[in-house]
């Protein structure tokens, strides 16, 4: 149920770690966020290429500890809203660390369970598959060998890293300390590589202050669906990385990190990424066999096997017309009885129908007037 007295909170206290960790994937794929600022019409302050420069003089930044930690698991062209998916943002949550600084997250990760790590890490691998009932996948993968491996065996992740999700997930602790003795180690370079940056973060949360309960709602409605805004308290951080917007749930909290200057396009951005979940939801319905399935789930829950008799498919077919069907929101999951059952998502295909019909509104008034 949505709540209807959303109260914003605002804070940066995690944002001088995650401008950090933001920096360092920067620095991984430079080339990536070039391209993607080029594609956006938008240009960076010369201040990011200053930060570059001396990213690179850092020696103990070697490629070793870049790849392992900020590598993408994903392609570039798979990556969506510049938001890279990398073993280093699998070992947190932003709920766990919201109200913590630089060295109280240092410090959290240190002495955070090793059963925790494996959760965290696996509600990111989720994530990537599109399931997004994640407390009972969770407890499944953790418990079960065979699961963990089907799942890193069926992720659309580079092979490099399903090897490298294998090791950490054997011996978590020893990554994440490894991982936090880095972060030590070059935090006073990464501080003097950032300090012509924090003008603009202080610009940047001065403007937060004082933006309209609308401007995040927009974000999260838009990236998100309509649906995800029930909660009671939207948290917004700042960050660095601009142009940028990362969404996560947890119960009755949603928390937003906002890059810097994102107000400035995110009219534009929002228009391309709602035409663009459009589109999808076209191409999808597009497909016969997604669209017989989306038929059928219309009518009843149902799992798998029944799909797959139904419509004559195999059960492999079907698995992958789920994954990506989940993947858009259109389609959710429960267990009962170790059978998964699926169901139709009615609230985000009004979302996408309205959007469409909305799209075409002036044309529809004009020819009712007419």
């Amino acid at each position: 149920m949505r709540c209807l007295d959303v109260k914003l909170v605002i804070s940066d206290s995690v944002s001088d770690f995650f401008d950090k960790i933001s920096s360092l994937l920067f620095l991984k794929h430079e080339g990536f966020f070039k391209d993607y600022s080029i594609k956006m019409g938008i240009k960076l302050d010369n201040e990011y290429f200053v930060l570059l420069d001396d990213l690179k003089r850092i020696k103990e930044l070697d490629s070793e500890f870049l790849n392992f930690y900020f590598g993408s698991f994903c392609d570039y062209k798979d990556v969506r809203n510049a938001n890279i998916f990398c073993l280093a943002t699998t070992f947190f949550k932003i709920p766990q660390i919201y109200t913590k600084d630089f060295f109280e997250i240092i410090d959290y990760l240190s002495a955070v369970t090793e059963e925790e790590i494996r959760k965290n890490i696996l509600e990111s691998l989720i994530y990537l598959q599109g399931d997004l009932k994640t407390e009972t996948s969770t407890q499944q993968y953790l418990n079960d060998r065979e699961s963990l491996f089907d799942l890193l065996n069926n992720l659309n992740i580079k092979p490099e890293y399903k090897w490298i999700i294998f090791k950490v997930m054997k011996s978590p602790k020893t990554y994440v300390d490894q991982f936090c003795n880095k972060l030590m180690l070059v935090n006073g370079y990464l501080n003097e590589a950032i300090y012509n940056l924090i003008k603009f973060r202080d610009e940047w949360i001065n403007q937060l202050k004082n933006i309209n309960m609308d401007f995040p709602k927009k974000i999260i409605s838009t990236l998100k669906g309509k649906e995800y805004l029930s909660c009671n308290y939207i948290n917004i951080y700042p960050t660095l990385l601009p142009y940028t917007a990362t969404i996560t749930k947890s119960e009755d909290n949603i928390y937003v990190g906002l890059g810097y200057k994102v107000d400035e396009i995110f009219e534009n951005t929002l228009e391309k990424a709602e035409i663009n979940h459009i589109i999808d939801f076209l191409k999808l319905l597009s497909d016969k066999s997604k669209f017989k399935i989306l038929i059928l789930l219309s009518h009843k829950k149902m799992y798998a096997n029944e799909i797959a008799e139904q419509l004559n498919l195999t059960n492999a077919t079907i698995s992958h017309h789920m994954r990506i069907l989940t993947l858009q929101g259109l389609v959710e999951s429960t267990r009962n009885q170790n059978k998964t059952y699926y169901y139709l998502n009615s609230s985000k295909f009004h979302s996408l129908l309205n959007g469409l019909l909305g799209k075409f509104k002036s044309a529809l008034i004009l020819e009712k007037e007419e």
